[in-house]
């Protein structure tokens, strides 16, 4: 079950920068620990690119040495926005007819194609 790695991956690299590791420093502990990750999916999950599952999220709690709820953000953020209640169909412009072409004033000039 994927978890969003809006807020995640910030508090990843907060505990990394902590430490004072290199991305490389806890992709190798991670490796070592039968996590597999290369750096560039650190990298995408640390900026946001991609979600944090939870076996990856138990794996980096082990290596920071905290517990899960540690690399969770502390309160989910709330717009006060319904959500999934508001639908609006979209509008779709008629397409104009020759008829209505023709008449329009926009619309470019014929070119004589000698």
């Amino acid at each position: 079950m994927p978890l969003t790695g809006e807020y995640v991956g910030q508090n990843i690299a907060k505990e990394r920068y902590r430490r004072g590791w290199t991305q490389d420093q806890l992709v190798a502990k991670l490796n070592a620990m039968g996590c597999y990750l290369t750096v560039s999916i650190l990298a995408s999950m640390e900026t946001r690119r991609c979600t944090v599952s939870v076996t990856r999220l138990m794996y980096l709690a082990r290596v920071f040495g905290v517990i899960e709820q540690d690399l969770l953000p502390k309160e989910r953020p709330f717009s006060g926005q319904p959500v999934g209640l508001v639908h609006q169909t979209p509008r779709h412009r008629r397409r104009k007819t020759v008829a209505q072409w023709r008449r329009s004033p926009g619309r470019p000039k014929r070119r004589d194609r000698t």
